[in-house]
């Protein structure tokens, strides 16, 4: 990872080793168990988000989350100016879930600078796999997981909704694991879920009552703002500087 003077980073290209990071998870720890309570089914919900660093806009995600009943897939659109290297970024990602959140394939499509990469991946309980095409010349790579995880990639802020839903708020735990699998970094670990309270947060000139959650890595926390249909509305990383906002 390549620090700026916002210590944060941007992604490339496809693959760990050509990626910089707008922001590193540095999971560790893996095979616990997933949080419970998963939200009832949502026909679609589809939005946009928009990301800052340092308190400046440096680009939008638009995306789509559709329930089929028997399944569930997510689709986005990431664009951004990346404040370190002075390049367009642009992120296509394609998702496809169980009713669980449990992930079965993704396909991720990057241009950076002009340049393309491309990567695929396909899941399995114990399991990941994936491959990476950069400047022409693929590479396959893969982990061990544990029996039950979601898709949380770097840089693709919708795939923080997941946790929302996953979240089980009658649960008198303090805290709920979450394991997750972050594709552009090879990478996986466990997330720490726990609710901080109810705060009124000003949303675009509205104020708006919302559930404040809590996601910890240990090195890293992510701050998330939920309402009662468990809608995310805000996302930060304040090590980071980084605030991304639902637009209404």
């Amino acid at each position: 990872m390549t620090p700026s003077e916002h210590g944060h980073s941007i992604p490339i290209c496809a693959g760990k080793a050509a990626y910089h990071r707008i922001f590193a998870l540095s999971l560790l720890v893996l095979c616990a168990p997933r949080a419970r309570g998963a939200e009832g089914k949502r026909a679609r919900e589809e939005a946009q988000f928009t990301i800052y660093v340092a308190g400046k806009e440096i680009g939008q995600e638009k995306f789509s989350i559709q329930d089929s009943g028997d399944s569930i897939s997510s689709n986005s659109i990431v664009t951004f100016r990346d404040p370190n290297q002075h390049q367009n970024v642009r992120l296509e990602t394609q998702l496809n879930m169980n009713t669980q959140y449990f992930p079965q394939t993704y396909q991720l499509r990057t241009t950076v600078g002009g340049r393309k990469g491309a990567m695929t991946g396909t899941f399995a309980p114990g399991e990941a796999k994936f491959q990476y095409l950069t400047n022409g010349t693929p590479r396959k790579s893969g982990l061990l997981m544990g029996d039950r995880y979601i898709v949380l990639d770097t840089n693709v802020f919708h795939h923080f909704v997941f946790i929302g839903r996953l979240f089980d708020f009658s649960s008198t735990e303090k805290s709920q694991s979450l394991e997750v699998v972050i594709p552009q970094e090879i990478d996986s670990g466990i997330l720490k879920i726990s609710e901080v309270g109810m705060e009124k947060i000003s949303m675009h000139g509205k104020q708006k009552n919302l559930h404040h959650l809590r996601a910890d890595s240990g090195p890293l926390a992510i701050d998330l703002w939920v309402d009662d249909q468990r809608i995310l509305y805000k996302i930060a990383l304040p090590t980071k500087r980084i605030e991304v906002r639902r637009n209404f």
